[in-house]
């Protein structure tokens, strides 16, 4: 009997797309499976399709968010774990395509070779020229799947790409404050746990390409990039400094000091708790980095 895999999909205003979502997961050869929907506070039709889909077929599950939780996806996607009923879990988006085996490959993979999760890759159907840059992230023949690769970004993957052991899953949190590189805090998070995992070289998903896409967005603000890019290395560092090695800890904080130099200083709030942790962890090195920062000229 094939084992029960609980898809997890964080819904906001996506009422026109949704359907070929739910499409995509219906084809799926891999039968045993169950959506778990979580509602974001939607103002469209979304909560409407959801329920004429569920209609046709219970495998489709829908949770509200509730009005205690923070608003994102973030919250949304730690609710479906909480309500996941299957084995494993594939975390995936509401506007986003699965190829017709994308469950079977992957929970035959996390099967057969008794790891903790799998990693697969993506494209984009709707604007193919990005995908060249797509297929150059996945660079795992010369970087295994190790907690310092992916800090360190010589390894990446979308959240998408991941199937893991619900068990795995739902030890980790996704932060809810950080509203961009809550993907990175995650898997960040999960390879200083497990780095018993699998590459799987073929393309499981189909991306949908939007121009005002939050990551799109930082491509033309800078100012917020930087400080989006801040938070990210500065949760992270926080949650994993406990167990992650010296040098992984020392590449997120001087990330993270990189990024507060690029802000004005009215935005560095946390950079004198930067500071100490710095000096703390790199102790003489520290000093030099620091002057060599202070002198280097930022622009805009």
């Amino acid at each position: 009997m094939e084992t029960l895999v609980s898809i997890i999909i964080p819904v906001y205003n996506r009422s026109h797309l949704i359907g070929e979502t739910f499409d995509s997961i219906i084809k799926q050869t891999y039968a045993n499976w169950e959506c778990v929907l979580v509602d974001d506070g939607s103002s469209d039709a979304s909560v409407e399709v959801i329920k004429s889909y569920r209609k046709k077929d219970a495998r489709f599950k829908l949770f509200m968010r509730p009005e205690t939780s923070p608003k994102g996806a973030n919250a949304c996607r730690n609710i479906g774990l909480r309500q996941a009923q299957g084995a494993y879990v594939v975390f995936f988006d509401s506007d986003d395509l699965m190829t017709p085996d994308h469950l079977e490959v992957k929970i035959k993979t996390i099967e057969a070779a008794n790891c903790d999760y799998v990693i697969a890759k993506t494209k984009y159907f709707n604007h193919p020229e990005n995908n060249d840059c797509m297929e150059a992230q996945y660079c795992f023949e010369s970087s295994e799947i190790s907690a310092f690769n992916y800090i360190t970004h010589k390894t990446v993957w979308l959240t998408l790409d991941v199937c893991i052991k619900t068990t795995l899953a739902r030890s980790l949190q996704f932060n809810e404050q950080l509203q961009s590189g809550q993907e990175y805090n995650y898997f960040s998070k999960l390879t200083c746990k497990s780095e018993n995992a699998i590459f799987i070289d073929n393309t499981l998903s189909l991306r949908r390409y939007h121009e005002q896409s939050i990551r799109a967005g930082l491509r033309h603000d800078k100012h917020a990039a930087y400080l989006s890019y801040f938070y990210a290395y500065w949760y992270t560092y926080q949650d994993i400094k406990d167990g992650a090695n010296k040098k992984v800890r020392q590449f997120l904080l001087y990330r993270c000091y990189r990024m507060m130099r690029k802000l004005p200083r009215a935005e560095r709030s946390p950079l004198k708790e930067v500071h100490k942790v710095f000096y703390r962890e790199l102790g003489g090195k520290g000093l030099y980095y620091t002057l060599l920062l202070e002198l280097k000229h930022v622009k805009g």
